[in-house]
């Protein structure tokens, strides 16, 4: 019988030993130094592996920057002022913004700028408030490493590439594509569905400023696609709106910008796979003028009426409109 439960026990031990290995050396949750065998990580859970990855590194950062899947292709090093850490994660919702930003107030983190990527659709209307699940504290490494048989699913799948994302992370937890993104092939929409938007959604943006009173706050819209933001904004009657609630946030934030009015950049097939998210090199023009740079990419909110805002946005869009010979907008 003892010797049974020696070799029981043995074999149990290495089999928690060779899980752990594993975990550890893949690292999907970002506890440690990411993927140490291919330098891949797949962005399996961002708001678990993010938390993890800024906690156990807090003290290099000063800066914070919070968005979308757009802004985790948002090299952060390009911000050279500060050290932002990206805390960008798939689907980021502005509730969610208030959320884990409060989290980490309560972790005693003080930044001392925060960027915050705003969709244009963070002013539709929503038909019921969404409620998200507050943050919770992350498991000890040891406990998600060599006792998760969910981790080291996602471990297996990482080594045999059982995955199909267009966004990836390197070695360094920078956002890279992955080789197979498609080619980015816009048409426009003729029967777009007309919605609502609320400018009082602003609160959520508020609060984000009321977390971290002390902060520096620079807001930005990330750059879309002309084509995305006619079908998903002008044609649903939402564009007008949504430019108010960009330019209400001015009063709010110490700095707003706006990188979807069309321009040389966003008119273009070849810096984007979807018309949604861009490549990162465009990301580096973008950190230059978050940082104060003269370029024309991009237009300043803050220092604009609202009125000379939207005509600035609507003369872009219709010379956009009028090189792909449709007819011109209007608000």
């Amino acid at each position: 019988m003892m010797k049974y439960l020696k070799t029981y026990f043995a074999v149990v031990l290495t089999l928690l030993f060779a899980i752990g290995l594993l975990n550890i050396l893949v690292d999907p949750l970002w506890y440690l130094k990411g993927n140490q065998i291919t330098g891949i990580n797949p962005p399996w859970n961002e708001r678990i592996a993010k938390t993890n990855l800024f906690l156990n590194h807090k003290q290099l950062y000063d800066c914070l920057l919070i968005g979308t899947s757009r802004s985790t292709l948002f090299d952060t090093d390009l911000l050279e002022q500060n050290r932002c850490f990206n805390y960008s994660f798939s689907g980021g919702k502005i509730e969610e913004y208030v959320t884990y930003l409060t989290y980490l107030r309560n972790q005693g983190i003080l930044p001392e700028k925060i960027y915050v990527e705003i969709e244009l659709s963070s002013f539709n209307r929503r038909a019921e408030p969404r409620i998200f699940d507050p943050v919770s504290d992350t498991l000890p490494a040891y406990r998600a490493y060599f006792f998760s048989g969910n981790v080291l699913q996602l471990s297996i799948r990482t080594l045999i590439q059982a995955y199909e994302f267009s966004r990836l992370y390197d070695q360094n937890f920078r956002g890279i594509l992955s080789d197979s993104v498609p080619d980015f092939e816009p048409e426009f929409s003729s029967d777009a569905e007309q919605r609502e938007c609320d400018p009082n959604r602003i609160e959520f943006l508020t609060k984000l400023r009321q977390i971290f009173p002390e902060a520096t706050f620079v807001g930005f819209v990330a750059p879309l696609s002309g084509w995305y933001v006619f079908n998903d904004s002008y044609a649903s009657g939402l564009l007008g709106c949504q430019l108010a609630g960009i330019h209400q946030l001015a009063s709010v934030f110490d700095q707003v910008y706006d990188f979807t009015v069309p321009s040389a950049i966003t008119t273009r097939t070849d810096n984007t796979y979807d018309g949604n998210h861009y490549y990162p090199r465009v990301y580096r023009q973008v950190a230059k003028r978050l940082e104060g740079d003269s370029s024309n990419f991009g237009i300043q909110v803050d220092p604009l009426s609202l009125s000379d805002y939207q005509t600035l946005y609507l003369n872009q869009l219709n010379r956009f409109l009028a090189r792909e010979n449709q007819p011109p907008a209007k608000f």
